[in-house]
Parts: structure tokens; C-alpha cells; sequence
């Protein structure tokens, strides 16, 4: 199986229990599965590909909730085609 390592990041971001801020933090992965992530010095060094984090940030993957699936709902109901906004979404 396939190891990554991102090395020595000036700032790791987790989204662990205690929401820790890593400075100088590292992830180990296998496959695709994070195997371990934590101070550099805690985390294995060896893997068959290393890329060193130096100067960069490590965040969790983002996800964007934000949706309009009401629209998708509604958009071809001649009423609601030309409905005037909420009046908060006027100004």
C-alpha cells in the first residue's frame, strides 16, 4: 500500500476533539486513509512519497453546504418565476 507523508507543516489544523492547531505538524497516510497525524516529532518519517509542508498550512477538506435545491423544486412554476424577493433581499 501506497504511504504519503506531509511533513513539518508551519500549521496543522485538526478537526479532532480538542480542535488542536499543530504548529510544525505532520500526516501520515496509507492508501487512502489517514494513519496519523500530530507534532512532526510523534509521527512516522518514513514513506514512499514525502512532501515537505514547510510554509503551508494543512487544513481539513472544506465542504460547502450552501445549496438552493428549493429552486430546483420550483423554478419551472410560472408563479414563482417572476415572485418578488423577500423584502430582506431587496437591499
Amino acid at each position: 500500500m501506497t504511504t504519503l507523508l506531509l511533513r513539518d507543516a508551519t500549521l496543522l489544523v485538526t478537526m479532532d476533539e480538542k480542535r488542536r492547531e499543530i504548529r510544525g505538524g505532520s500526516i501520515l497516510i496509507e492508501g487512502n486513509r489517514i494513519v496519523a497525524v500530530g507534532p512532526t516529532s510523534e509521527v512516522p518519517q518514513e514513506a514512499d512519497r514525502v512532501i515537505d509542508a514547510r510554509g503551508k498550512m494543512i487544513l481539513p477538506g472544506l465542504v460547502n453546504t450552501h445549496h438552493h435545491l428549493y429552486q430546483t423544486l420550483t423554478r419551472c412554476l410560472p408563479a414563482t418565476q417572476n415572485a418578488p424577493l423577500f423584502d430582506w433581499l431587496k437591499t
